[in-house]
């Protein structure tokens, strides 16, 4: 459950990841348009499709959902297995199989990253190289090449795949420190809609046990 976890917040913040490495003039001008559009935003609902490839079995799990993200902190992660709730202070972890939900500050939880990292500062610990005239599945893009400058950083190497009109992440694609492949598409993006505040707040269901972590 804990790889799961991590696997879907990391997910969650590929939408907003950007580098401060010095690049040519070019790729200069197209991350900084990158970065300015992520600025604005105050709100953001996008659906994900994921899919991770084991590094020690040959299986490969498919999941999909919603994202729900603000820009003070707070974000949802919705799929059918499990529900990530954080309201910027503590986190829920809610698992329809055990029917358990984790509750734990945002602080405590390890290897996490969160969305709101990602929207005013950069990533540190990574160099970038930006490629301006990639073709994706989904069209002309631009490729993001983020490379751990850490070796003991849980993602080594990340790949970011740019709508060159609208400057959002279409596709996010990493392998973690267990070998784990991840490949994870994003579609039907809604800017700046507003997002009740409940949504943020994790109500436990009738049966559900909680276990609140140290």
């Amino acid at each position: 459950m804990k790889k799961l976890t991590q696997t879907i917040i990391f997910s969650a913040a590929f939408i907003f990841l950007l580098s401060a490495s010095l690049l040519a003039t070019k790729e200069e001008e197209v991350l900084s348009r990158i970065d300015r559009r992520l600025e604005d935003i105050e709100t953001l609902q996008v659906d994900f499709e994921q899919e991770v490839s084991s590094g020690v079995f040959a299986t490969v799990d498919e999941t999909s959902g919603k994202i729900f993200l603000t820009s003070n902190d707070r974000f949802r992660i919705e799929t059918a297995e499990q529900t990530i709730v954080s309201d910027s202070v503590l986190i829920w972890v809610y698992s329809v199989e055990n029917k358990q939900v984790k509750i734990d500050s945002v602080h405590k939880v390890e290897d996490m990253v969160r969305p709101s990292d990602y929207v005013f500062t950069f990533k540190e610990g990574y160099e970038a190289d930006l490629l301006t005239d990639t073709i994706c599945d989904f069209g002309k893009c631009y490729k993001i090449v983020l490379r751990a400058m850490d070796n003991d950083n849980f993602i080594k190497e990340m790949y970011l795949f740019i709508d060159p009109e609208t400057y959002l992440t279409r596709r996010a694609e990493y392998k973690d420190i267990n070998g784990n492949l991840v490949t994870i598409r994003f579609k039907d993006y809604k800017i700046d809609r507003k997002i009740p505040a409940e949504i943020f707040e994790f109500k436990t269901p009738k049966g559900v046990e909680e276990i609140r972590l140290p």
